[in-house]
Protein backbone atom coordinates (compact mmCIF):
# COMPACT_ATOMS: atom_id res chain seq x y z
CA UNK A 1 0.00 0.00 0.00
CA UNK A 2 1.32 3.45 -0.74
CA UNK A 3 2.66 5.32 2.32
CA UNK A 4 0.77 8.31 3.56
CA UNK A 5 2.62 11.52 2.92
CA UNK A 6 3.22 13.59 6.02
CA UNK A 7 1.84 17.03 5.90
CA UNK A 8 4.62 19.65 5.99
CA UNK A 9 4.82 21.88 9.03
CA UNK A 10 4.04 25.49 8.36
CA UNK A 11 6.54 27.76 10.25
CA UNK A 12 4.96 29.76 13.00
CA UNK A 13 5.40 33.56 12.59
CA UNK A 14 7.78 35.14 15.05
CA UNK A 15 5.04 37.22 16.58
CA UNK A 16 3.01 34.14 17.32
CA UNK A 17 5.82 32.14 18.89
CA UNK A 18 5.60 31.40 22.61
CA UNK A 19 7.39 33.93 24.80
CA UNK A 20 9.18 33.53 28.11
CA UNK A 21 7.72 34.97 31.27
CA UNK A 22 9.91 38.11 31.20
CA UNK A 23 9.39 38.61 27.52
CA UNK A 24 5.61 38.31 27.90
CA UNK A 25 5.65 40.86 30.74
CA UNK A 26 7.77 43.40 28.93
CA UNK A 27 6.25 43.16 25.50
CA UNK A 28 2.85 43.16 26.95
CA UNK A 29 3.20 46.59 28.44
CA UNK A 30 1.69 49.67 26.90
CA UNK A 31 3.22 52.94 25.74
CA UNK A 32 2.69 54.53 29.16
CA UNK A 33 4.94 51.95 30.74
CA UNK A 34 7.77 52.51 28.27
CA UNK A 35 7.38 56.27 28.56
CA UNK A 36 7.74 56.01 32.33
CA UNK A 37 10.86 53.87 31.90
CA UNK A 38 12.44 56.44 29.58
CA UNK A 39 11.55 59.31 31.92
CA UNK A 40 12.98 57.40 34.87
CA UNK A 41 16.20 56.71 33.01
CA UNK A 42 16.53 60.36 32.08
CA UNK A 43 15.95 61.38 35.70
CA UNK A 44 18.63 59.01 36.90
CA UNK A 45 21.05 60.37 34.30
CA UNK A 46 20.20 63.93 35.26
CA UNK A 47 20.70 63.29 38.95
CA UNK A 48 24.01 61.62 38.15
CA UNK A 49 25.18 64.65 36.17
CA UNK A 50 24.06 67.03 38.92
CA UNK A 51 25.75 64.88 41.56
CA UNK A 52 28.96 64.78 39.57
CA UNK A 53 28.92 68.54 39.06
CA UNK A 54 28.26 69.08 42.78
CA UNK A 55 31.15 66.91 43.90
CA UNK A 56 33.40 68.30 41.20
CA UNK A 57 32.67 71.85 42.41
CA UNK A 58 33.04 70.73 46.03
CA UNK A 59 36.47 69.21 45.53
CA UNK A 60 37.57 72.15 43.39
CA UNK A 61 36.51 74.53 46.17
CA UNK A 62 38.29 72.41 48.76
CA UNK A 63 41.52 72.50 46.73
CA UNK A 64 41.30 76.10 45.62
CA UNK A 65 43.17 77.69 48.59
CA UNK A 66 46.26 75.68 47.72
CA UNK A 67 46.10 76.39 44.01
CA UNK A 68 48.46 78.80 42.28
CA UNK A 69 47.59 82.50 42.24
CA UNK A 70 50.84 83.75 40.68
CA UNK A 71 53.74 81.82 39.25
CA UNK A 72 57.19 83.32 38.64
CA UNK A 73 59.39 80.72 36.99
CA UNK A 74 59.32 77.77 39.44
CA UNK A 75 57.99 79.81 42.38
CA UNK A 76 54.27 79.36 43.08
CA UNK A 77 52.33 81.78 45.27
CA UNK A 78 49.34 79.95 46.76
CA UNK A 79 45.89 81.49 46.54
CA UNK A 80 45.40 81.53 50.32
CA UNK A 81 48.76 83.31 50.69
CA UNK A 82 47.71 85.86 48.06
CA UNK A 83 44.43 86.45 49.95
CA UNK A 84 46.35 87.02 53.20
CA UNK A 85 48.65 89.55 51.52
CA UNK A 86 45.65 91.23 49.95
CA UNK A 87 44.04 91.54 53.38
CA UNK A 88 47.23 93.05 54.78
CA UNK A 89 47.44 95.54 51.92
CA UNK A 90 43.82 96.65 52.26
CA UNK A 91 44.23 97.13 56.03
CA UNK A 92 47.36 99.25 55.50
CA UNK A 93 46.05 101.61 52.81
CA UNK A 94 42.34 101.89 53.59
CA UNK A 95 42.70 104.65 56.19
CA UNK A 96 44.94 106.96 54.15
CA UNK A 97 43.76 106.12 50.64
CA UNK A 98 40.32 104.45 50.48
CA UNK A 99 40.40 104.39 46.68
CA UNK A 100 43.61 102.33 46.67
CA UNK A 101 41.90 99.82 48.96
CA UNK A 102 39.18 99.07 46.40
CA UNK A 103 39.45 95.69 44.61
CA UNK A 104 40.18 97.17 41.18
CA UNK A 105 43.24 98.93 42.62
CA UNK A 106 44.29 96.56 45.41
CA UNK A 107 44.28 93.35 43.38
CA UNK A 108 46.79 94.49 40.72
CA UNK A 109 48.86 96.28 43.38
CA UNK A 110 49.33 93.08 45.39
CA UNK A 111 50.04 91.07 42.23
CA UNK A 112 52.74 93.55 41.22
CA UNK A 113 54.17 93.52 44.75
CA UNK A 114 54.53 89.73 44.87
CA UNK A 115 56.11 89.61 41.42
CA UNK A 116 58.50 92.40 42.41
CA UNK A 117 59.48 90.58 45.62
CA UNK A 118 60.35 87.41 43.73
CA UNK A 119 62.25 89.41 41.10
CA UNK A 120 64.30 91.17 43.78
CA UNK A 121 65.12 87.89 45.53
CA UNK A 122 66.27 86.35 42.25
CA UNK A 123 68.42 89.17 40.93
CA UNK A 124 69.67 91.20 43.90
CA UNK A 125 72.86 89.14 43.88
CA UNK A 126 73.72 90.52 40.45
CA UNK A 127 74.00 93.92 42.14
CA UNK A 128 76.07 92.37 44.95
CA UNK A 129 73.21 92.93 47.36
CA UNK A 130 72.32 90.28 49.97
CA UNK A 131 70.23 90.05 53.14
CA UNK A 132 71.72 88.27 56.16
CA UNK A 133 69.68 86.44 58.80
CA UNK A 134 70.57 89.17 61.31
CA UNK A 135 69.33 91.90 58.95
CA UNK A 136 66.08 90.03 58.39
CA UNK A 137 65.63 89.59 62.14
CA UNK A 138 66.30 93.29 62.70
CA UNK A 139 63.65 94.21 60.13
CA UNK A 140 61.13 91.81 61.66
CA UNK A 141 61.79 93.25 65.11
CA UNK A 142 61.28 96.76 63.78
CA UNK A 143 57.92 95.76 62.35
CA UNK A 144 56.94 94.11 65.63
CA UNK A 145 57.94 97.22 67.59
CA UNK A 146 60.58 95.41 69.63
CA UNK A 147 64.33 94.85 69.46
CA UNK A 148 66.00 91.90 67.79
CA UNK A 149 67.39 90.61 71.10
CA UNK A 150 64.08 90.93 72.96
CA UNK A 151 63.30 87.76 74.92
CA UNK A 152 59.70 87.86 73.71
CA UNK A 153 60.72 88.01 70.04
CA UNK A 154 59.50 84.51 69.12
CA UNK A 155 56.23 84.84 71.05
CA UNK A 156 55.38 88.22 69.56
CA UNK A 157 56.29 86.96 66.08
CA UNK A 158 53.97 83.96 66.37
CA UNK A 159 51.15 86.21 67.55
CA UNK A 160 51.73 88.45 64.55
CA UNK A 161 51.76 85.49 62.16
CA UNK A 162 48.48 84.18 63.59
CA UNK A 163 46.82 87.51 62.97
CA UNK A 164 48.18 87.68 59.42
CA UNK A 165 47.44 84.02 58.64
CA UNK A 166 50.97 83.61 57.28
CA UNK A 167 53.53 80.91 57.85
CA UNK A 168 56.86 81.94 59.34
CA UNK A 169 58.64 80.95 56.12
CA UNK A 170 56.32 83.12 54.00
CA UNK A 171 56.73 86.04 56.39
CA UNK A 172 60.52 85.81 56.43
CA UNK A 173 60.64 85.69 52.63
CA UNK A 174 58.44 88.78 52.47
CA UNK A 175 60.73 90.62 54.91
CA UNK A 176 63.83 89.40 53.08
CA UNK A 177 62.50 90.93 49.85
CA UNK A 178 61.87 94.22 51.67
CA UNK A 179 65.42 94.28 53.06
CA UNK A 180 66.87 93.56 49.61
CA UNK A 181 64.70 96.21 47.95
CA UNK A 182 65.75 98.82 50.50
CA UNK A 183 69.45 98.02 50.03
CA UNK A 184 69.00 98.19 46.24
CA UNK A 185 67.30 101.58 46.59
CA UNK A 186 70.24 102.82 48.67
CA UNK A 187 72.63 101.53 46.02
CA UNK A 188 70.77 103.38 43.27
CA UNK A 189 70.56 106.46 45.48
CA UNK A 190 74.35 106.56 45.60
CA UNK A 191 74.40 106.51 41.81
CA UNK A 192 72.04 109.48 41.31
CA UNK A 193 73.96 112.14 39.33
CA UNK A 194 74.73 115.52 40.86
CA UNK A 195 72.99 117.30 37.96
CA UNK A 196 70.48 116.43 35.26
CA UNK A 197 68.16 117.89 32.65
CA UNK A 198 65.42 119.60 34.65
CA UNK A 199 62.26 121.68 34.30
CA UNK A 200 60.65 124.23 36.61
CA UNK A 201 56.87 124.50 36.36
CA UNK A 202 53.71 125.15 38.33
CA UNK A 203 50.44 123.27 38.29
CA UNK A 204 46.77 123.31 39.22
CA UNK A 205 45.04 119.98 39.82
CA UNK A 206 41.29 119.82 39.16
CA UNK A 207 38.75 117.04 38.84
CA UNK A 208 37.42 117.59 35.31
CA UNK A 209 38.64 118.68 31.88
CA UNK A 210 35.96 121.37 31.64
CA UNK A 211 37.23 123.02 34.84
CA UNK A 212 40.82 122.89 33.58
CA UNK A 213 39.80 124.46 30.27
CA UNK A 214 37.92 127.26 32.06
CA UNK A 215 40.90 128.09 34.32
CA UNK A 216 43.25 127.97 31.32
CA UNK A 217 41.09 130.55 29.54
CA UNK A 218 41.14 132.78 32.62
CA UNK A 219 44.95 132.63 32.79
CA UNK A 220 45.31 133.33 29.08
CA UNK A 221 42.96 136.24 29.58
CA UNK A 222 45.22 137.74 32.24
CA UNK A 223 44.17 135.81 35.35
CA UNK A 224 46.74 135.24 38.11
CA UNK A 225 47.99 131.64 38.07
CA UNK A 226 49.02 131.59 41.74
CA UNK A 227 45.67 132.98 42.93
CA UNK A 228 43.74 130.50 40.79
CA UNK A 229 45.89 127.65 42.12
CA UNK A 230 45.21 128.64 45.73
CA UNK A 231 41.49 128.84 44.96
CA UNK A 232 41.00 125.77 42.79
CA UNK A 233 43.86 123.27 43.05
CA UNK A 234 43.21 119.89 44.68
CA UNK A 235 46.93 119.32 45.26
CA UNK A 236 47.65 120.14 48.93
CA UNK A 237 51.42 120.02 48.37
CA UNK A 238 51.48 122.96 45.93
CA UNK A 239 48.21 124.93 46.10
CA UNK A 240 49.38 127.18 48.95
CA UNK A 241 52.59 127.87 47.06
CA UNK A 242 50.84 129.19 43.98
CA UNK A 243 51.09 125.77 42.35
CA UNK A 244 54.91 125.97 42.16
CA UNK A 245 56.42 122.47 41.87
CA UNK A 246 60.04 123.60 41.79
CA UNK A 247 62.83 122.07 39.74
CA UNK A 248 62.15 118.47 38.64
CA UNK A 249 64.97 116.41 37.06
CA UNK A 250 64.24 113.99 34.26
CA UNK A 251 63.52 110.57 35.70
CA UNK A 252 61.34 111.58 38.63
CA UNK A 253 58.03 111.57 36.75
CA UNK A 254 56.63 108.74 34.68
CA UNK A 255 57.93 108.56 31.12
CA UNK A 256 54.65 109.54 29.40
CA UNK A 257 54.34 112.71 31.51
CA UNK A 258 57.96 113.67 30.93
CA UNK A 259 57.52 113.33 27.18
CA UNK A 260 54.89 116.07 27.32
CA UNK A 261 56.51 118.34 29.89
CA UNK A 262 60.13 118.41 28.74
CA UNK A 263 59.20 119.63 25.25
CA UNK A 264 57.32 122.67 26.57
CA UNK A 265 58.88 126.11 26.28
CA UNK A 266 58.75 128.68 29.10
CA UNK A 267 55.36 130.38 29.13
CA UNK A 268 53.48 127.48 27.51
CA UNK A 269 50.36 126.19 29.28
CA UNK A 270 48.77 122.79 28.69
CA UNK A 271 46.15 120.57 30.30
CA UNK A 272 47.31 117.08 31.17
CA UNK A 273 44.82 114.29 32.04
CA UNK A 274 46.14 112.12 34.89
CA UNK A 275 44.69 109.43 37.10
CA UNK A 276 41.92 110.98 39.15
CA UNK A 277 41.79 114.37 37.47
CA UNK A 278 43.33 116.89 35.08
CA UNK A 279 46.52 118.89 35.60
CA UNK A 280 46.90 122.43 34.28
CA UNK A 281 50.64 123.04 33.79
CA UNK A 282 52.59 126.23 33.06
CA UNK A 283 56.28 125.87 32.15
CA UNK A 284 58.48 128.44 33.89
CA UNK A 285 62.13 127.47 33.24
CA UNK A 286 64.25 124.74 31.66
CA UNK A 287 67.85 123.75 32.24
CA UNK A 288 69.79 121.03 30.45
CA UNK A 289 72.13 120.47 33.40
CA UNK A 290 70.55 121.66 36.64
CA UNK A 291 71.82 120.58 40.11
CA UNK A 292 69.66 117.79 41.53
CA UNK A 293 68.23 118.91 44.86
CA UNK A 294 68.40 116.50 47.79
CA UNK A 295 64.66 115.99 48.03
CA UNK A 296 64.62 114.91 44.36
CA UNK A 297 67.30 112.23 44.73
CA UNK A 298 65.07 109.77 46.56
CA UNK A 299 62.38 109.73 43.83
CA UNK A 300 65.13 109.32 41.23
CA UNK A 301 66.52 106.31 43.11
CA UNK A 302 63.04 104.75 43.32
CA UNK A 303 62.58 105.29 39.59
CA UNK A 304 65.94 103.65 38.85
CA UNK A 305 64.99 100.68 41.03
CA UNK A 306 61.59 100.39 39.37
CA UNK A 307 63.16 100.42 35.91
CA UNK A 308 65.72 97.79 36.98
CA UNK A 309 63.00 95.50 38.35
CA UNK A 310 60.92 95.92 35.20
CA UNK A 311 63.91 95.06 33.03
CA UNK A 312 64.58 91.87 35.02
CA UNK A 313 60.94 90.84 34.86
CA UNK A 314 61.16 90.79 31.08
CA UNK A 315 63.46 87.78 31.39
CA UNK A 316 61.10 85.79 33.63
CA UNK A 317 58.19 83.48 32.86
CA UNK A 318 55.28 84.97 34.81
CA UNK A 319 51.71 83.64 35.02
CA UNK A 320 49.24 85.84 36.88
CA UNK A 321 45.88 84.16 37.55
CA UNK A 322 44.76 87.24 39.51
CA UNK A 323 44.95 89.62 36.54
CA UNK A 324 41.54 91.29 36.41
CA UNK A 325 42.43 93.10 33.17
CA UNK A 326 44.24 90.42 31.20
CA UNK A 327 41.73 87.63 31.76
CA UNK A 328 42.73 85.92 35.00
CA UNK A 329 40.94 83.04 36.70
CA UNK A 330 37.59 84.49 37.78
CA UNK A 331 36.97 81.76 40.35
CA UNK A 332 40.30 82.40 42.06
CA UNK A 333 39.83 86.17 41.93
CA UNK A 334 36.39 85.94 43.57
CA UNK A 335 37.71 83.55 46.23
CA UNK A 336 40.55 85.91 47.18
CA UNK A 337 38.28 88.96 47.22
CA UNK A 338 35.72 87.23 49.42
CA UNK A 339 38.45 86.14 51.81
CA UNK A 340 40.09 89.58 51.98
CA UNK A 341 37.03 91.81 52.13
CA UNK A 342 34.89 89.69 54.43
CA UNK A 343 37.58 89.01 57.02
Amino acid sequence: MPKKRRRGKIPTPAWDRPRGTIGRRLLGRGFRFYGAVVVGALLVMGLGIIGYAFWDDYWEEQGRPGSTAIQVEDTHYRLDYFASRLTMYVDQVSAQNPEAAQPNSALPAVSALLIQEETVRRFAGEMEVTATDDEIREEIASRLGITADDESFDVVLQQQLAGMELSETDYRQMVEAAVLANKLREKFLAEVPASAESVHYRQILVSEQAIADDIKQQIEGGGDFAALAAENSLDPATKDNGGDVGWVPRGVLDASTEELLFVLEPGEIITLPIGGGVMLVEMLEKDGDHPVEEDRKEPLAVRLLTDWVREKQQTLSIVNYMDIVGGGDQGKIEWALNRAYQS
